[in-house]
């Protein structure tokens, strides 16, 4: 644990020109806490405003509007809520800043997020349940770069 807060914080001090942010600007105080941590005990980040961590998996293959964050087992769909976009080839680390929450998918809902998620992703079933962060802002560290 000591060691994912350790790379959280090196991760938010990260050179800037190694990371782009999109949406508001991200406090330089803000330190995130990894995604597994977090849903670990949902219920004590759920309903507000927290500072997350992980591993972009997937970005909408669409417009950019939503990634895939992950942290080992840990999975939320990142939303911009169409405020902002983000590159469909961005990839590396993340922070997102935003709301968490918990939502059921139904069939229309689960068909968009699959057909976004583009050719090869696996399908998204009506029903299927998902924690998501409604985000004001994300942090990208490209590990292209």
């Amino acid at each position: 644990m000591i060691r994912r807060l350790l790379a959280a914080a090196l991760l938010a001090a990260a050179v800037p020109a190694l990371a782009t942010d999109y949406g508001a600007p991200i406090a330089a105080e803000a330190v995130p806490v990894p995604l597994a941590q977090v849903l670990a005990d949902p219920d004590a980040h759920k309903d507000r405003e927290i500072v997350v961590s992980g591993r972009i998996a997937q970005v909408c293959q669409t417009k950019g509007c939503w990634i895939m964050l992950t942290d080992g087992d840990a999975a939320a769909r990142v939303m911009t809520q169409h405020k902002y976009f983000l590159p469909k080839d961005a990839s590396g680390d993340a922070i997102a800043v935003g709301t968490l929450t918990e939502r059921e998918l139904n069939a229309e809902q689960a068909e968009h997020m699959s057909k976004d998620a583009g050719p090869g992703a696996k399908p998204i079933e009506a029903g299927s349940r998902e924690w998501r962060l409604l985000a004001t802002s994300i942090r990208v560290v490209d590990a292209a770069q």
